[in-house]
């Protein structure tokens, strides 16, 4: 799939935004702005990694993990040979 370019909207202090269209030439919000998401996201992500990383090693979870185990046994269940 082609990346898209989309336009958004989103509520900015105004000082923010003034100091931040001060300093960045218009020419090159976007890309910072998108650079600042990515970084965002890439924090995020490893949170969200860490939680379940911990989640998955705690021992006070082995019941809810080997019950994880045998739901994903059944995933394909009855998806197998259908015709197309």
């Amino acid at each position: 799939m082609a990346p898209t370019t989309l336009r958004a909207s989103y509520s900015i202090s105004a000082p923010t935004l003034q100091r931040f269209n001060a300093v960045v030439p218009p020419g090159e919000r976007s890309r910072v702005i998108e650079a600042y998401m990515q970084q965002a996201l890439v924090a995020k992500e490893q949170e969200l990694e860490a939680i379940a990383a911990a989640f998955m090693s705690d021992p006070a979870n082995a019941e809810a993990i080997e019950d994880e185990k045998l739901w994903d046994v059944t995933i394909g269940d009855g998806l197998e040979n259908i015709p197309v």
